[in-house]
């Protein structure tokens, strides 16, 4: 049986840490590009050309973010895949916004974890 997950969590290092296998610039390498890959997802969820577009970015956005151990980003995401109209305005602002609250504490998170400062450039 495995171990509940908690989908309010904004990042589960002990989560990473099994898939990384302890290993830091593993670990390093995987957040950041987590963070670079989810800002490419959320200007495809604020400018849709499609809803098969709409669809596919927030199934690999939830599919990243629970891979990392970002739950709360990883159930948000789901809750986006099943808008019925998501080209929409309407539909989705609300949503779209709660998301980027989500993903913006989740990358502060991800700094304080990397031990890197919210203003640092990253490479």
């Amino acid at each position: 049986m495995s171990a509940k997950i908690d989908e309010t969590v904004l990042l589960d290092t002990g989560f990473l840490g099994k898939y990384t296998l302890g290993n830091l610039e593993l670990e390093r390498e995987v957040l950041l590009m987590f963070i670079d890959q989810s800002a490419l997802y959320m200007a495809r969820l604020e400018s849709p050309q499609s809803p098969k577009d709409w669809f596919e970015a927030a199934h690999s956005l939830k599919g990243s973010a629970r891979g990392i151990g970002a739950f709360a980003v990883g159930l948000r995401a789901a809750q986006l895949e099943q808008i019925e109209e998501p080209l929409n305005l309407s539909s989705r602002t609300a949503i779209l916004s709660l998301l980027q609250s989500d993903l913006e504490k989740t990358e502060k998170a991800i700094m304080r974890h990397l031990d890197v400062s919210d203003d640092a450039v990253l490479i």
